[in-house]
């Protein structure tokens, strides 16, 4: 006989539960428990995971759901089981009416409609029969049954939920007792929400967190029992009814029922024909008038025929569509993205802009006749703008046919030490302690439990805390487990039915309707996923353009710009790639710089090579590039595959076209042997090689040849890239490039407005600035605008870039500026802000900016006379006839004072988050007697002892293999930033010096590896 649990609450009942799916599937196969009901509060976001790992740990999989339902306007829970696949579908629209509803509940009503295929449990302590009973209302209970029984029949139970509880055993007895007494079926249920005892206080913790109560432990008994513990429980007759009920639910989740929506062509023209007219009419655009190659008229006729045949006619028609519609609203599509680039459809369709014959790109690698799957086109925008075109999309085919799709937020080991350590009372302190143990680096990350085992400073602190000691446990489980949704941020969902009735759904951040299966699960259950990604860097493209043309009116077409200027080549040579697209890398900088980069197929063997699998080809990539050892090919018939990367297999196209040519493969059967080798598919490779040997014999290759070109094929194709895409972004980094070199100022006042927000972004873009001449301009009232601006050859910076004057100061000043013209003097503009009602914050944060420097006066004297200068302009607001601004000039600003030179780059730094009339370093420079040098020109000391000032901007304290202290520091000048290296031997000589923001005279060694480094000698305070 088999056993099951028939109300499992897993991770994704946020704060409820501990129980990772993956954790509880194997326990329950340890646990020979073969059946599981998986009943998270009022979603289902787990159940497409859940079915995976049933079927892969051999359990039945249930599909239900604890609904809040309304009875007589008070809320309860009720537990749904699906009995059958239309049961399944009425759990999706109820838990997709549940969470879009106003008050995460919906009346019970709405349930009776699918009775037939659900059945209804009620039980447990929040339940309406357990508050009937336990207040001796059993008539109102027994009223509210009568009702139900008439609509459910045999598919209504009591449940009766038992985690030794005094309250509740006593209870439960009564229950029973009314169940017997009018004849009512009884199931038991243990509500499992952890796997064990001891993981019972940390889902008290949960609660706490959740409610903003004190913790408390009222059972430790909702784990994963086991049968005999179950029957000890409730007894054999009770588990019977209850397995009979778990047997009797046979619901399957339907995959692959495609739901692809239909293109609304003009009059109706069947979408195969609308789409080859349309491949036709682009074709020709492309070529503008010129005569069209037979190679491009036979692709696009192959390529048609698989996608008609394929039924993917629609999924092209409506991407067109909306990145045509992006196109003519002004919002810059990057030139492709992915696969989709080796697509002649595509290209002419204006999808993307990347030809595929010319870039030898293979549509194979897109879409594979031989292996029938989703096309994947994803569409880069510019990220400012990205909403507008799924909102196109949205109101195209219907709000009820679009959706976007969730992500998991986890705690994560800060989050947890922080939430738990709160929960129980542990000091702040102590929090931080813990909490600045975990590395905040991304290529660093470490959970909590690894930090634990690794490091033994952080078991010290562990251990010599009880407190700590008991909450350990508890933030081992919790650091991994999901915390809230969030929105993807790229994938959007369209479908022919309504969503509601094939994936349930959800409101996410931003009143977004998103689908709560993960993007793992939606091409399964054959829906239309398409990503709309938002590119940073289109946006900065976009800004350039545009600041380009309404300064100089020269309108630039991105597309049209020349693939052979040396001035982007020489740029990208020597490695000056800040704010160019993937190029910023210090490792990427090396790469640059040692390929020698001349033509643009170098940028693009660059992006592919950078990556952590093909890194490995770098130096045989650059040996042979650079005419350090031969270059090899193995066959001379490979010499026209491989000559573009001087023998070495980078591209994945490479490796199929090697599979073509010598084993006579068809490119669809090379993608299939791409990707098994890939995926290390053992089976399917040992096949593969069978037959890629036997077909290089028969093409006349010996078999030795053949089998030795294999084991390359398996050893590349493992780090072999996607040229597709490497071309597509090489075309955005080319272009970045161009611009850069050309268009200097335009370009960094484009970085500079997208990158306002962040100070250290800030910093170091006008430390490169610098490079080329440019120096940012302090803001004006007069003349700086929501954007950092070019002005007169240099930069102006942006209002909204100053703290505390967000956009709508920075709208209301523009608009006065508009109706009313500059502000004339100091006066005037305290006048006109009392009539636009600008917060005193506002002012002094402008102040503190220099943004009213150009009225003459100090920023001293300004805010010593804010108060008079505010009074004056109310007094000459309400009578103002009465102008005698001007004539009490000396009357009004009496408190005259100078400006501390040191107040005014801190109180600047304040409100900037950079220093920009000077740099304290260099204040601290001018008092030096000593030779000295600036970041910016530290290249050409490398090997040699220099002395530079420099502000410490970052201290990592580390034990060296002999356990003693030695530091990394991140330091900085006005003209760039370096990481500099304290070794244990100076350590305690210069730790006193480690503090952030102290300016101190360093001496060392500049050594060059991946990047430069000071090797500290010797560290001076300067007085």
């Amino acid at each position: 006989m088999m056993f099951g649990h028939i109300q499992v609450y897993s991770a994704y009942s946020f704060q409820e539960s501990t129980l990772d799916l993956e954790r509880l599937c194997y326990y329950a196969k340890e646990k020979k428990i073969d059946m599981l009901a998986l009943t998270d509060k009022n979603n289902m976001y787990g159940a497409m995971k859940f079915t995976k790992l049933c079927k892969k740990y051999n359990i039945k999989p249930i599909y239900g759901l604890e609904a809040s339902l309304l009875v007589d306007g008070e809320v309860y829970p009720f537990v749904l089981l699906a009995i059958d696949t239309q049961g399944y579908y009425a759990l999706v629209k109820i838990t997709s009416s549940i969470q879009k509803s106003e008050n995460q509940a919906i009346p019970i009503e709405h349930i009776y409609p699918y009775a037939k295929h659900l059945y209804l449990l009620m039980g447990g302590r929040e339940s309406m029969i357990y508050s009937c009973i336990s207040k001796d209302m059993e008539d109102l209970a027994m009223n509210f049954i009568k009702k139900v029984l008439r609509i459910f029949n045999e598919n209504f139970y009591i449940m009766i939920v038992d985690h030794q509880i005094k309250a509740e055993q006593q209870n439960n007895k009564r229950i029973m007792s009314f169940c017997t007494l009018h004849n009512l079926p009884y199931v038991c249920s243990n509500a499992v929400r952890y796997l064990n005892e001891n993981e019972a206080i940390t889902v008290s913790y949960l609660n706490a967190i959740k409610k903003h109560m004190p913790v408390e432990l009222s059972t430790n008994q909702a784990y994963l029992k086991d049968e005999s513990e179950m029957r000890l429980l409730f007894g054999d007759e009770m588990i019977k009814l209850t397995n009979r009920v778990l047997l009797s639910c046979n619901a399957t989740i339907p995959l692959h029922e495609f739901h692809l929506p239909k293109y609304p062509t003009p009059n109706d023209i069947p979408a195969p024909k609308f789409l080859s007219a349309l491949c036709k009419v682009g074709l020709s655009k492309r070529f503008d008038k010129k005569s069209i190659p037979i190679s491009y008229i036979e692709r696009l006729k192959y390529e048609l025929n698989i996608i008609i045949n394929m039924n993917f006619t629609d999924y092209f028609l409506i991407v067109y569509d909306y990145v045509r519609y992006a196109k003519s609203q002004g919002i810059l599509v990057g030139p492709g993205r992915g696969s989709a680039c080796g697509s002649l459809v595509a290209y002419v369709l204006g999808i993307t802009n990347i030809d595929p014959i010319e870039y030898d790109l293979l549509f194979e690698r897109f879409l594979n006749p031989e292996r029938i799957s989703m096309p994947d086109i994803d569409i880069d925008f510019q990220d400012d703008r990205r909403e507008e075109v799924v909102d196109y999309v949205i109101q195209k085919y219907g709000a009820e046919h679009v959706c976007q799709i969730v992500t998991f937020n986890t705690y994560g080991p800060k989050v947890a030490i922080k939430d738990i350590g709160k929960v129980v009372n542990l000091s702040p302190n102590k929090i931080n302690m813990l909490s600045n143990q975990i590395s905040s680096n991304p290529k660093l990350k470490k959970s909590c439990y690894e930090t634990y085992n690794n490091s033994a400073e952080f078991q010290i602190m562990v251990n010599k805390d009880p407190l700590i000691q008991q909450i350990m446990p508890s933030i081992f489980v919790v650091e991994n487990l999901p915390r809230n949704i969030s929105k993807h941020a790229a994938g959007v969902v369209i479908s022919d039915a309504c969503l509601e009735d094939v994936v349930p759904l959800s409101i996410g951040p931003s009143k977004t309707l998103i689908c709560q299966y993960d993007k793992d699960y939606i091409e399964e259950l054959g829906l239309f996923k398409m990503d709309f990604l938002g590119l940073k860097n289109l946006t900065i493209i976009q800004y350039i353009l545009n600041d380009i043309k309404n300064a100089t009116g020269q309108k630039i077409e991105l597309n049209n710009l020349p693939l052979d200027d040396n001035k982007t080549y020489q740029l990208l040579a020597n490695g000056d790639t800040f704010g160019v697209f993937q190029m910023e890398s210090e490792g990427m900088i090396l790469l640059l710089r040692k390929m020698n980069v001349t033509q643009f197929e170098d940028i693009v063997a660059a992006n592919a090579l950078f990556r952590p699998g093909p890194m490995e080809n770098i130096n045989l990539y650059l040996r042979r590039k650079n005419k350090i050892e031969p270059i090899e090919y193995y066959h001379p018939d490979l010499k026209p595959i491989l000559e573009l990367t001087y023998g070495v297999m980078i591209y994945q196209e490479q490796i199929m076209r090697v599979a073509s040519k010598i084993a006579g493969f068809s490119l669809a059967k090379a993608d299939l042997l791409r990707k098994a080798v890939s995926k290390k598919e053992a089976s399917m490779m040992r096949q593969m090689e069978a037959e890629f040997v036997i077909g290089a014999t028969n093409n006349g290759y010996s078999k030795e040849l053949a089998t030795e070109l294999f084991q390359q094929i398996e050893k590349f194709a493992g780090y072999g890239f996607n040229r597709s895409h490497s071309v597509a972004y090489a075309k955005i980094a080319y272009q970045m490039a161009y611009l850069k070199v050309h268009y200097p100022l335009f370009f960094y006042a484009a970085i500079l407005s997208h990158e306002q927000s962040s100070d250290h972004s800030k910093l170091v873009c006008m430390q490169e600035a610098r490079k080329y001449g440019v120096s940012l301009l302090k803001p004006s009232i007069n003349r700086s605008m929501q954007r950092f601006v070019v002005e007169e050859g240099n930069i102006r910076y942006a209002l909204t870039a100053i703290k505390n004057v967000g956009q709508s100061a920075y709208l209301l000043i523009s608009k006065d500026r508009d109706e009313n013209g500059y502000y004339k003097d100091l006066f005037d503009f305290f006048r006109r802000m009392d009539e636009t009602h600008i917060s005193s914050s506002v002012i002094e944060a402008l102040i503190d900016a220099g943004a009213l420097d150009e009225f003459g006066y100090s920023r001293k004297t300004i805010k010593n006379n804010m108060k008079l200068l505010q009074e004056n302009a109310e007094y000459e607001n309400k009578y103002f006839n009465m102008n005698l601004l001007n004539e009490q000039d000396q009357f009004i600003l009496q408190n005259v004072e100078e400006d501390s030179k040191w107040e005014l780059l801190e109180n600047e730094k304040k409100v900037l988050g950079i220093y920009l009339t000077t740099h304290p370093v260099v204040m601290k420079r001018l008092k030096l007697q000593i030779p000295h040098v600036q970041v910016g020109f530290l290249m050409k000391y490398i090997g040699k002892n220099v002395n530079v000032v420099l502000c410490i901007e970052r201290v990592k304290i580390i034990r060296d293999k002999k356990g003693q202290n030695m530091a990394f520091l991140t330091c900085y000048d006005e003209t760039g930033s370096i990481d500099c290296t304290l070794f244990s031997r100076q350590f305690d000589a210069y730790e006193k010096f480690l503090k952030r923001g102290n300016i101190v005279v360093i001496n060392g060694k500049i050594e060059f590896r991946n990047a430069l480094t000071l090797i500290i000698s010797k560290i001076l305070n300067i007085k």
